[in-house]
């Protein structure tokens, strides 16, 4: 079954190429069409949504209709919903612009929906380095990995994500503990953490929720895979330490609530039920929560600070994450895409993306500064001190990523709830990730 579903992809993407090819001549004479030829095309572009975070028409509208609109009015913009990539690709359905994330970038590349940007980037009009260099560098490694050995570059990246540690004042303030600041360890955040956790009247306070195995494993940029990209690698000294300072979490009194063992709480946990004092999260999706005002007479006091870093790994935050444009190469539209993605990336439509809610690609810490300056909801918070690390560099993807993940998610859940040791639990995830591998290439 999936190899006749492979093939199935396979034939719409070659009629989709071969369609381009036909129109080839007309391609060319696209890209190189001065402004005011350009200006008398009345064009549709097409944009699909892999995972980039657009959940909202607000933010369709505001961040690329209407700055596209602006620019070009002969350009009308259509976001494909209720389609999968993969649906797409097999139909020769090919969409001119692909908005998608580092982690989803994976699908496209295997659907054979990439495309080499460098004849973009030389045109001068986009400069990679003002962009964040650890989302430059993610990229430019799938162009000299399993997809690429000249150092193709698969995609643009347009808006950046950072780690944060939100905290609930009014929890510190009624035990008496100080706040927690910028620049923390994990040791120093935990022990804080252990401090607010208390029960107190009726109600079981949470000191910290730290997140999936992913997030506490990414500073180290740990490889899920060997040197022979063929086999899992998680019994490492490395995975080992994560679930050591997880089991430190953990196994204090209160952090798991019985009779279910619940020890994962979430953002809600901490914004609506307000149990929670300590909560590592990401920032563009705490904007998006913090959207809805509070009702009268309950006003969240609330701040944030810097992630945390390992002792060993000191100013190193939560791994580097962002959102990227692709062109496919059978794209209709491609002189269009080309330069809505220079558009995008420009000094003023980054500007103003980053007044509201998606933070700037751009490494200009003073332009981060502004982050949501429009919507208001970071003011007299501490958002400039969550810049004072730097992301961590990612290991090299691989297309088994999501589910060995899963996988160390149970390991970690063995750990916590039915006491499993860490090198049996690293072991089974292990075994499991490994048939998991061999199962997929033999498919």
């Amino acid at each position: 079954m999936r190899m006749k579903h492979v093939q199935s992809v396979g034939i719409g993407i070659l009629i989709a190429l071969t369609v381009g090819a036909c129109g080839k001549s007309d391609n060319q004479i696209n890209v190189m069409l001065k402004d005011d030829d350009f200006a008398k095309q009345t064009v549709t572009l097409t944009l699909f949504n892999h995972g980039a975070g657009i959940n909202t028409d607000h933010d369709l509208n505001k961040t690329f209709i209407e700055p596209i609109q602006k620019k070009y009015p002969n350009v009308s913009v259509e976001l494909i919903k209720g389609r999968k990539l993969e649906e797409l690709a097999a139909a020769g359905e090919i969409p001119d612009l692909i908005i998608t994330s580092n982690y989803y970038l994976i699908q496209p590349l295997d659907l054979g929906l990439g495309s080499d940007l460098r004849d973009l980037i030389k045109r001068g009009t986009i400069d990679l380095s003002k962009f964040e260099p650890e989302a430059v560098n993610v990229v430019k490694g799938y162009g000299e990995g399993i997809y690429g050995k000249n150092g193709e570059m698969y995609g643009i990246p347009f808006s950046l994500n950072y780690g944060l540690v939100a905290y609930n004042k009014d929890i510190f303030d009624k035990f008496g503990v100080p706040y927690p600041k910028d620049n923390m360890t994990w040791n120093q955040l935990i022990d804080l953490s252990q401090k607010v956790t208390r029960y107190d009247d009726g109600t079981q306070y949470i000191g910290i929720d730290p997140g999936p195995a992913l997030a506490l494993s990414r500073a180290y940029s740990l490889p899920l895979l060997d040197k022979s990209r063929e086999k899992a690698d998680l019994t490492t000294e490395g995975f080992q330490k994560v679930f050591a300072q997880a089991k430190q979490i953990f196994d204090y009194p209160g952090q798991v609530i019985d009779p279910n063992k619940r020890y994962v709480y979430g953002v809600a946990y901490f914004l609506k039920e307000r149990k929670l004092a300590l909560y590592p999260y990401w920032l563009d999706s705490f904007a998006t929560q913090l959207t809805t005002p509070d009702e009268p007479g309950k006003q969240f006091n609330w701040d944030m600070i810097s992630y945390p870093s390992y002792n060993d790994r000191p100013g190193i935050g939560r791994e580097v994450d962002f959102h990227l444009l692709m062109v496919p190469q059978a794209a209709k539209n491609r002189e269009a895409a080309y330069r809505v993605i220079e558009l995008l990336t420009g000094e003023e439509a980054q500007k103003d993306m980053n007044q509201r809610a998606r933070l700037t690609i751009m490494k200009d810490k003073e332009l981060r500064k502004q982050y949501a300056r429009d919507m208001k909801i970071f003011e007299g918070k501490n958002l400039s001190g969550i810049f004072n690390v730097t992301p961590a560099p990612l290991p090299q993807a691989s297309k088994y990523d999501p589910n060995i993940y899963g996988f160390l998610n149970d390991a970690l859940k063995s750990v916590i709830q039915e006491n499993v040791d860490i090198n049996t639990a690293l072991r089974t995830a292990n075994e499991k990730a490994n048939k998991f591998i061999e199962e997929k290439k033999n498919q």
